[in-house]
């Protein structure tokens, strides 16, 4: 009985928020990762505060399982345009689509040119979103649906990249004037070569095509610096700048990297002796001396991109924990609970290569090399006037030497 009433009461919530037309549109931006400019906002719908109904995921969820779904993405889309009407002059305004409804009768009616008019948004503007995650059922159909919109100015972007398994067709049935890269490859890029060639594959495919890549998600200043050294032409995400129901422009600080970066990129000489290790330095966690070996047990287990733990006193390294040395030493230790009481420092690599920011990458190769072979693929721990700064994976290393041959 209790389950029925509570259905009623979402159903009559959902009731409620089209009547009184209660839905939000918060405005993210979407960043040029060339010079730090506001390309445009994604429109994204909240329902009413405090409600069950607030999150997008539940509003659209109840939405289809009321089979009001068409209602709700009505009222969302012309909400985003209503509050649009204050958006920047030549800034776009991406709106997510789902592909079915943009098949729809009632879509077709002209209902979005009718508010885009009646708001004074030049139709260039407009940016239909379409995620990859749902299904396209006909794309004859809705090849020829798309191609009516485009005719109209209107641009599309593929939504969720990466994430569903009709993405390629997706992109090649409709080709998009953006795609917008999933979150899900974006977390840890920095972390992560597999990623980072996968990017690498999709930039030169937009390169090839005229598209241009938005990464979704972007939520450190590692991911963001990795993503520019790729050439990724956009960014959106909460390091970058949070939703808000105001069109906002970007932190100047982070405005600066952005613009700084790319510099660095522009001027850097193709010689390995001109490179600074510092300029592609990976900022990873790190760990105090006095910590237990279970704590680093912990740290590298759930962090499946982490090889390594620098060992810090007040932010001086001091030492290094490998995660494949740290686990030949668990097998090989039969009281395992007494062994993760012990600290640290009995287990690290007293000796670990500690090398200087300003370091040239030439010389640094020269120091990895010279290593004693079963410390060739530890971490080299890059400092900044002697305190901690970074790490320099062998792999990062290997990937610039072949970048630049």
């Amino acid at each position: 009985m209790s389950l029925i009433m509570k259905k009623m009461s979402i159903y009559d919530e959902l009731i409620h928020t089209l009547k009184h037309k209660s839905i939000r549109t918060v405005y993210q931006p979407i960043i040029s990762l060339a010079d730090g400019e506001v390309l445009g906002y994604e429109a994204l719908s909240r329902g009413p505060r405090n409600s069950h109904l607030e999150s997008p995921a539940n509003l659209f969820d109840v939405a289809d399982k009321c089979n009001r779904l068409w209602e709700v993405e009505l009222l969302c889309r012309t909400k985003a345009l209503e509050n649009a009407r204050e958006l920047p002059p030549g800034k776009l305004l991406f709106i997510n689509v789902n592909p079915e409804m943009i098949k729809d009768r009632k879509f077709k009616k002209g209902s979005t040119k009718e508010y885009i008019s009646k708001f004074g948004i030049n139709p260039t503007s407009i940016i239909f979103e379409i995620t990859e995650k749902t299904a396209v059922s006909d794309y004859k159909s809705f090849r020829r649906t798309i191609d009516n919109y485009i005719s109209q100015g209107y641009k599309i972007a593929i939504d969720d990249t990466g994430a569903g398994y009709s993405g390629l067709r997706l992109l090649a049935e409709t080709h998009p004037q953006y795609i917008k890269i999933d979150m899900e490859l974006i977390r840890d890029i920095d972390k992560d070569m597999i990623k980072q060639e996968l990017m690498k594959t999709f930039y030169s495919f937009a390169k090839i095509t005229n598209m241009k890549l938005i990464a979704e998600g972007i939520e450190t200043k590692e991911e963001l610096k990795t993503l520019i050294d790729i050439g990724v032409h956009y960014g959106q995400g909460f390091f970058l700048e949070r939703p808000t129901e105001a069109f906002t422009f970007i932190n100047p600080n982070i405005r600066q990297f952005i613009m700084d970066r790319n510099c660095l990129i522009e001027n850097k000489d193709t010689g390995l002796d001109m490179i600074k290790i510092g300029d592609i330095a990976r900022q990873d966690e790190i760990i105090e001396m006095n910590s237990l070996i279970g704590e680093a047990y912990r740290m590298l287990d759930e962090n499946y991109n982490l090889h390594g733990l620098v060992v810090c006193d007040q932010k001086v390294p001091v030492g290094l924990v490998m995660k494949a040395k740290l686990s030949l030493e668990i097998a090989q230790n039969l009281r395992k609970d007494k062994f993760f009481k012990q600290e640290v420092t009995t287990i690290m690599e007293k000796n670990p290569l500690i090398l200087e920011y300003t370091m040239s990458l030439k010389e640094a190769c020269r120091q990895v090399v010279a290593r004693r072979e079963e410390n060739l693929y530890d971490y080299v721990i890059v400092t900044r006037e002697e305190k901690y700064y970074g790490v320099l994976p062998v792999g990062i290393l290997l990937s610039v030497l072949s970048e630049k041959q």
